[in-house]
């Protein structure tokens, strides 16, 4: 059995507020190996360093180069020296006995990679108990939200776990390269985990191991939307893992119809060196097959158009039944003060429909 520590990875951004219950947490685990937290600042300019310097200076304490959680997740993971990695967020706390049972389920099962606990918000309802992909390819937390009555049953298989807190076989994050530093938080976990199941490993859920989340504990202080993020992410995670799917979805991105160009112009070479290609031939290939999905998006509209050719018409009798009744509340004063007749706008509207229907 090694006696290497298991690296605890604790990626900061300004949550001062978090650190303290998170590491007291970490270093309650009761484990037969040494548990080893370090954490990797992002950049805090809170008080979240001399905290740590004054009230754990037995912990280690990384300073990132740049502010990117996925980035910083595998400078922690990086520090490992044993087989087993955790990787926790600041503003979560372990159970006792949590640690613990993740290691158990990892050791009996070699296939597996990863294993993650049932994660509760304060208030009981569950927060996660892993990733499960939708038929629309939106990856969502498995029972977000559903009371916890306190199911603890064996580990059983999941698509994926969420980066809250799950621990990793170190061997099996390094194969096939940790997390992609291009998303730097939201869906990097769901890509993490596909390309763990495409390597042939397979992650756990641990029902009975139990880690409390607050939830958006950094990012609500941050200006970047996760919406935004994650529907960037999404699309990185499409064109790597479902090629055949993922022009279609581009088109209908919200982010890709909303996004301002520059960072359009950023994202398409991200895109293309995802599709299994590289370089000009992957971005032509990319683009060529944007434009036949638009041509096909612009077909559905042009169907439903004629699916709907007397609309025109249904617009105009509702204008007309709409003038009918401002001229009965004209005429009688229903729902006016006394003295008051039309509105400006009411008024000027009659005038167009009653305008347009004498000639």
């Amino acid at each position: 059995m090694s006696a290497a520590p298991i690296t605890v990875v604790i990626v900061n951004w300004n949550g001062e507020e978090f650190l303290t219950p998170c590491l007291r947490s970490v270093l309650a685990q009761a484990v037969e190996i040494p548990v080893a937290p370090v954490v990797i600042d992002n950049g805090s300019t809170d008080g979240s360093l001399a905290l740590l310097a004054r009230d754990f200076p037995q912990v280690p304490v990384v300073r990132a180069a740049r502010n990117n959680y996925a980035a910083a997740n595998n400078l922690g993971v990086a520090q490992a020296a044993g087989e087993f990695a955790l990787l926790l967020n600041t503003d979560a706390t372990l159970r006792p006995g949590c640690l613990r049972l993740l290691l158990a389920a990892l050791r009996a099962d070699p296939t597996a990679a990863a294993a993650a606990p049932k994660i509760v918000f304060p208030d009981g309802r569950l927060n996660t108990t892993g990733i499960a992909q939708r038929d629309d390819l939106y990856w969502v937390d498995r029972d977000l939200g559903a009371p916890d009555h306190g199911r603890a049953g064996p580990p059983e298989p999941v698509l994926g776990v969420s980066g809250c807190c799950a621990l990793f076989s170190v061997a099996a994050w390094r194969q096939v390269g940790g997390e992609d530093e291009d998303f730097h938080m939201y869906y990097e976990d769901v890509d993490l985990a596909l390309r763990l199941r495409a390597a042939g490993f397979r992650s756990l859920y641990v029902p009975a191991a139990v880690c409390e989340h607050v939830g958006h504990g950094s990012i609500r202080k941050a200006s970047t939307w996760k919406d935004e993020l994650g529907e960037r992410n999404r699309l990185l995670v499409l064109a790597r893992h479902f090629p055949d799917r993922f022009a279609a979805e581009m088109v209908r991105s919200p982010w890709f119809q909303s996004a301002r160009p520059d960072a359009v112009a950023a994202l398409l070479p991200l895109l293309a060196a995802r599709s299994g290609a590289g370089g000009n031939e992957a971005l032509t290939a990319l683009l060529l097959a944007m434009r036949d999905q638009v041509r096909e998006l612009a077909g559905e509209l042009g169907a439903k158009w004629g699916e709907h050719r007397n609309l025109p018409k249904i617009l105009d009798e509702r204008e007309q039944w709409l003038a009918q009744l401002l001229e009965e509340v004209a005429r009688l004063r229903l729902w006016r003060l006394p003295g008051r007749r039309l509105k400006p706008a009411e008024a000027e509207f009659l005038a167009r429909v009653r305008g347009r229907s004498r000639h």
